[in-house]
């Protein structure tokens, strides 16, 4: 996904103001290119690939044995340093996903000015269920059209939080400097 010859070998082939998924990469954001660029990549990795091999005979002086080892170790510290990258969220957004993100922060930071307000405390639970009270949309946690998990509200809360630093959060949940607006629930 975020190969460092992409970026640089796609600028050179082609122009950034006629191919969108060329500027969402310069953006820093993920974005699939066409296939004929994914079939000159191909090309250019098998080139690399053949470069190295040779390269790697001729140190080996000819044994083919300890290049395929060489190959077979690496191959499983690529797997390992690739599921490390997805782990830990290292991965490009797409710009469909960044654009969800910036709204999903826009929204919580309404739901914040107009429910949340200083003093008291309050549980991560309770701020998920008053954020899915604020904004009808997100009532329901599998719904198709408006899928939010509470994971992500709770994520939106420590974002939020981090940034205003308005609270502190205890390890079982509870934010103390921080209470919702009961005022706000008129049928409740």
């Amino acid at each position: 996904r975020s190969n460092p010859l992409t970026t640089p070998l796609a600028n050179i082939l082609y122009d950034e103001k006629e191919e969108k998924w060329l500027q969402d990469r310069n953006a820093g954001l993920f974005a699939s290119p066409p296939v004929p660029f994914l079939l000159f990549l191909s090309l250019v990795f098998l080139v690399f690939g053949a470069l190295t091999q040779f390269f790697l005979l001729q140190l080996a002086e000819g044994d083919s044995g300890v290049c395929g080892q060489l190959a077979g170790v690496s191959l499983i510290g690529g797997g390992f340093f690739e599921i490390g990258r997805i782990a830990s969220g290292e991965k490009r957004m797409t710009r469909d996903e960044l654009d969800r993100a910036l709204q999903l922060k826009e929204e919580f930071e309404e739901f914040a000015e107009k429910r949340l307000e200083p003093g008291g405390n309050c549980h991560r639970s309770d701020v998920v269920k008053a954020f899915r009270r604020f904004h009808a949309k997100y009532r329901q946690a599998d719904s198709e059209e408006y899928p939010l998990t509470d994971l992500e509200i709770e994520k939106l809360l420590r974002g939020w939080n981090s940034q205003s630093k308005a609270a502190e959060m205890t390890s079982s949940g509870f934010y103390y400097g921080i209470q919702i607006n009961k005022d706000a629930d008129v049928f409740v």
